[in-house]
């Protein structure tokens, strides 16, 4: 007989129920990709919904006893101004949000994307946070790319020659909407999840873009090196992305990998969660089109 967590963590989306006498060590809300822009729909995105979607998510971790919230990237698309209306929503939680970058928040003007950090309250592009057991690692994986530096920069120029050495090996991932995460960067992750062992911390890794499951041809450029890190590092126990509208979901060496489900995609259904984080396992209460979710930590 399949039990209960095991049936979670395939992906049904059922409502979670924490056993009473438990309580979480810590709860997070948290939004993948609204992509807003004041323009018509295309294809699958409607743009213009996810001012509502957003609201939506808001008011319900508003009902919430919540450490903080995090937005996993492209709160916007397109334009500038855009910013202006989806951070009026975010500007109504209660709670702290924490927002990362994703690609089309540098879908920009060259003169305005350096300044799309400063835009959404961010100091810088990388950074980690502690809680209680708990360290966060908050990536920039636009950190090596085509569309996040004004063209024919020295970082744009340096992108596109990896990129093509990643495209000359038949690499599905090595995709212009995609980027990699610099040797800088990645020295500073392995650094700050060693010294969250030293502090007995668990690590969970946020990110824009996914590493995994393969192929995906939305996976960073350097996936690989990525899950070398997380395979080298045992106290990394969970990471999660957006980027990828359709979700994702796989368990990699006991480390769940998931991929949120775009806000942006659908007339009406949204997509967002709630997290609970106890001191062995990792419980998601998704909401619309974002199932629910139970996963033992890995044991280090």
């Amino acid at each position: 007989m399949i039990s209960r967590r095991t049936f979670l963590a395939a992906g049904a989306a059922l409502p979670v129920f924490i056993r009473a006498a438990e309580k979480p060590a810590l709860n997070l809300g948290l939004v993948a990709d609204p992509q807003y822009a004041d323009v018509a729909p295309f294809a699958t995105r409607y743009y213009r919904q996810s001012i509502g979607k957003l609201t939506e998510a808001i008011d319900h971790f508003n009902a919430q006893e919540l450490d903080f919230c995090v937005n996993v990237g492209d709160a916007i698309d397109q334009q500038w101004k855009s910013f202006d209306d989806i951070l009026k929503v975010f500007g109504k939680s209660r709670h702290k949000i924490y927002h990362l970058l994703g690609n089309h928040d540098f879908e920009l003007p060259d003169e305005l994307k350096a300044k799309a950090p400063g835009r959404l309250g961010m100091e810088r592009r990388y950074y980690s946070l502690t809680q209680g057991a708990f360290c966060f690692v908050m990536l920039d994986t636009n950190d090596v790319s085509l569309y996040a530096y004004p063209i024919n920069s020295k970082e744009s120029l340096e992108a596109f020659e990896k990129l093509k050495a990643y495209a000359a090996t038949g690499l599905l991932h090595a995709q212009t909407w995609n980027g990699a995460v610099g040797d800088a960067q990645m020295k500073w992750f392995e650094d700050t999840c060693k010294k969250a062992a030293e502090a007995k911390q668990k690590v969970v890794v946020f990110a824009h873009h996914p590493i995994y499951p393969f192929p995906c041809n939305h996976n960073e450029w350097n996936s690989d090196a990525l899950l070398q890190l997380i395979d080298r590092n045992r106290n990394i126990i969970a990471w999660i992305n957006g980027h990828n509208h359709a979700g994702a979901f796989a368990i990699r060496d006991g480390v769940p990998l998931i991929t949120m489900h775009g806000m942006v995609e659908t007339a009406d259904t949204n997509s967002y969660a709630t997290v609970h984080l106890f001191s062995d396992r990792i419980v998601i209460s998704g909401k619309g089109r974002e199932p629910s979710r139970e996963i033992p930590f890995r044991v280090a």
